[in-house]
C-alpha cells in the first residue's frame, strides 16, 4: 500500500510498539502522518504517560520512520530528529547491514569452500596431481 501517506489508529489495543511500528514501516513506506493517540504503546499525559515515555515513545517511533511528518497531533521537528538518531539506531539500517555482514561471511565461506571442492576435484582427475603439479611433475602429497 505504498500510495498511503496517512495512517490514523487512535483508541486501538496496541500494546507492542516495536512490532507495530515495523508493520507500519513495511505496509505504509510513504507515510508522513500518523496518529497512534490513546494507544498503550502511545504514552501520553491522556492515558497515563509520564513526559518523559511521551518523548521516548516519540523519539522511538520517528528514529524508526524517519519521513514521518507528524505523530499524533504534533509536527515532528529537526531537533527531535536528531535526538532519535541519537538515541536509537533506525531499524532497517541496522538489519541491512547486520544482513550485509552475514552474506558477505557466506560468500566468503562458500568461496573457500568452492575452491576446495574444485582444488580436490581437479587432483582426483589427474591421479592425485593438481593441474599445476602435473605440469611440473611435483608429486600431490595427501594430508591424511
Amino acid at each position: 500500500m505504498p500510495s498511503i501517506t496517512a495512517v490514523c489508529i487512535n483508541k486501538n489495543k496496541i500494546h507492542n510498539l516495536p512490532v507495530f511500528v515495523e508493520e507500519i514501516r513495511r505496509k505504509f513506506p510513504n507515510i508522513k502522518i500518523l496518529s497512534m493517540m490513546n494507544n498503550e504503546a502511545a504514552p501520553s499525559y491522556f492515558n497515563g504517560g509520564s513526559l518523559s515515555q511521551y518523548k521516548d515513545y516519540r523519539h522511538y517511533v520517528i528514529s524508526q520512520i524517519p519521513d514521518l511528518e507528524i505523530l499524533d497531533d504534533t509536527e515532528v521537528l529537526e531537533k527531535e530528529r536528531v535526538q532519535a538518531r541519537k538515541t536509537y539506531r533506525p531499524h532497517q539500517d541496522n538489519l541491512s547491514r547486520r544482513k550485509k555482514d552475514e552474506l558477505s561471511r557466506k560468500n566468503t565461506h562458500m568461496q573457500r569452500k568452492g575452491e576446495q571442492i574444485m582444488e580436490h576435484g581437479q587432483k582426483n582427475r589427474h591421479g592425485g596431481k593438481s593441474q599445476t603439479e602435473e605440469s611440473s611433475g611435483e608429486e600431490w602429497k595427501s594430508e591424511a
